[in-house]
């Protein structure tokens, strides 16, 4: 569930992009490329940010 709930904000965000793949045993590997460590660290956090905040719907929907 916090796969597909992420996965639509995956991709280029100009200075850095993502990608986010589900391993068989359910982890995700979320893989983040940027130009610079600025962009690289606002990736991180803003990509990390989406998927916290989908486990604490998915939490809240239980």
């Amino acid at each position: 569930m916090v796969y597909a709930a992420a996965l639509p904000e995956m991709g280029d965000m100009g200075r850095s992009s993502a990608s986010l793949s589900q391993e068989t045993d359910g982890r995700l590997f979320l893989s983040v490329e940027g130009e610079d460590i600025s962009a690289l660290r606002a990736a991180v956090n803003s990509y990390l940010r989406i998927i916290m905040i989908a486990e604490e719907m998915q939490e809240v929907l239980k």
